[in-house]
């Protein structure tokens, strides 16, 4: 786990994320794990069969999990808040504002890995100071 995370997060391996289709699609569409800084501190992991779907998802306040919270976190005493769902976005100037802040304070590095994904998901995620975590779930269960 230590090798796949020291690749992860080589220094030239991180990129700004740009909020388009554009950027989405120059992700390779194989299964890996992501993650996401900010300040120089991880703040998310991920793991997913399809990295460009995923980054995708990172597009859409009903899709992705570190879009709620963002908003939740930094803009619930915005007037005109009312709080996304998988079923419904933020309001327009409330998506506005997630966007800014992604493309403004966040970093994301991928690595391609069709196994043990999950591992290495839960290895980084345990690094992960509670306070900065944008990942809202803890450590899977094993079936």
């Amino acid at each position: 786990m230590t090798e796949l995370s020291a690749k992860l997060f080589h220094p030239d391996n991180w990129s700004t994320v740009t909020m388009s289709r554009k950027w989405t699609g120059k992700i390779p569409p194989e299964a890996g794990v992501y993650v996401l800084k900010e300040n120089e501190n991880i703040v998310y992991v991920g793991e997913t069969g399809n990295l460009r779907e995923r980054m995708n998802d990172l597009l859409d306040s009903r899709h992705h999990t570190v879009r709620r919270t963002i908003g939740e976190k930094l803009f619930s005493k915005t007037e005109g808040f009312k709080k996304a769902t998988t079923k419904e976005k933020f309001p327009d100037h409330i998506e506005k504002l997630v966007n800014n802040h992604i493309t403004d304070n966040l970093k994301v590095a991928y690595l391609e890995i069709p196994l043990g994904r999950k591992e290495l998901e839960e290895f980084i995620e345990a690094t992960i100071s509670k306070d900065q975590r944008l990942n809202k779930r803890g450590k899977r269960k094993k079936k």
